[in-house]
């Protein structure tokens, strides 16, 4: 067995410690403007309506109401978070890829 000391700093991956750093301020920098316009670009997107995540709470409320006219919430609309954090954590990834593809322009 060899007498010296195993460098410590070999195991330390300099490039990927950068990058998630670099990732967390590009995340950081996001308003919640930014990721509602990107949400509502995403959505413009769908060309069958009933993919929109709104369809069914428009169809349920076309058919039993809305909380204003009936004083119930309608049971769907739990689901609508569902269907729409999808739509959110995209909204982000493609904000934040933005960001970090042009870090320099905003990079410290």
């Amino acid at each position: 067995m060899s007498s010296f000391p195993y460098p410590v700093s070999h195991d330390i991956d300099i490039q990927a410690e950068l990058n998630a750093e670099r990732y967390e301020r590009a995340l950081k920098a996001l308003s919640p403007s930014d990721v509602l316009a990107t949400v509502d670009d995403l959505v413009s997107q769908i060309v069958n309506a009933h993919d929109h995540p709104l369809h069914a709470l428009v169809e349920h409320c076309l058919q039993y109401g809305t909380t204003k006219s009936n004083g119930k919430r309608p049971d769907v609309s739990e689901m609508v978070g569902t269907l729409y954090e999808p739509l959110i954590d995209a909204a982000i990834t493609r904000l934040v890829e933005e960001k970090l593809a042009n870090f320099s322009d905003w990079e410290d």
